[in-house]
């Protein structure tokens, strides 16, 4: 994706209403992101910023007024953009496993579409913080905890709906799913580009496994097989 694209979602409708002010702050924002997507966030700094824009630093500066200021915002705009391409439209998908794959279905096109232009956010992050104390830490540790939930969440559904072994432990199979699009991610860098092709395959081979009856046999032969009977579904 672009940084255009980046800087679309976070200016949200183009009729939206807003003060020159608040569009400034989201080109900051954005041009923050992408910095921090590639870099980390210690890579953020006003000066930078502010030559990258074009900005003098005092009038940048009256944007947020600390480091840790921006480094918070900037976190909850790569927040806000996932939440845009993929928990949202997940939430919009049927309940039980169709949810359930929505979601790492979603996360892998976020991957693959570079929604980020680099791994920062939000696995470098995660392990960068992960030990780590104060808000910036907590933000981030929010952050990968609403993924998760969402995850788990899913599970339980699938559950509850009784197309998912109600023996499996939902914690549990959240962890393994999470774990398998890391290890895409991995491949993904490593590889230069790998298809999520194969990650989309161990994934159903994985929710095949914990599936009930009340989905055919059928609907696991293949990703293109899966697709086609979500897309039957009413």
């Amino acid at each position: 994706m672009p940084f255009g694209t980046l800087r679309r979602l976070l200016a949200g409708p183009a009729n939206q209403p807003g003060s020159r002010g608040q569009q400034t702050r989201q080109e900051i924002l954005a041009q923050a992101a992408k910095i921090a997507a590639q870099e980390g966030l210690g890579a953020l700094t006003i000066g930078r910023l502010a030559e990258k824009l074009g900005m003098s630093k005092s009038g940048l500066f009256a944007h947020f007024h600390s480091k840790r200021a921006l480094e918070l915002a900037t976190l909850e705009t790569a927040r806000a953009v996932f939440d845009e391409v993929v928990l949202r439209p997940a939430q919009d998908s049927r309940a039980g496993l169709a949810r359930l794959w929505t979601l790492c279905d979603l996360w892998l096109q976020h991957i693959e579409g570079r929604v980020f232009p680099g791994p920062y956010f939000f696995s470098g992050a995660f392990f960068a913080y992960a030990d780590r104390s104060g808000p910036v830490a907590r933000a981030i540790m929010g952050i990968a905890k609403e993924w998760f939930q969402a995850l788990r969440k899913a599970v339980e559904e699938a559950q509850e709906r009784e197309e998912m072994n109600p023996d499996a432990d939902a914690k549990q199979v959240a962890w393994e799913l999470n774990g398998q699009l890391v290890g895409f991610y991995w491949a993904y860098l490593l590889e230069r580009g790998k298809s999520g092709r194969e990650a989309r395959e161990v994934l159903l081979g994985r929710l095949r496994s914990l599936a009930t009856g009340q989905v055919p046999a059928t609907a696991f032969e293949s990703v293109r097989a899966w697709k086609r009977y979500l897309n039957a579904q009413p």
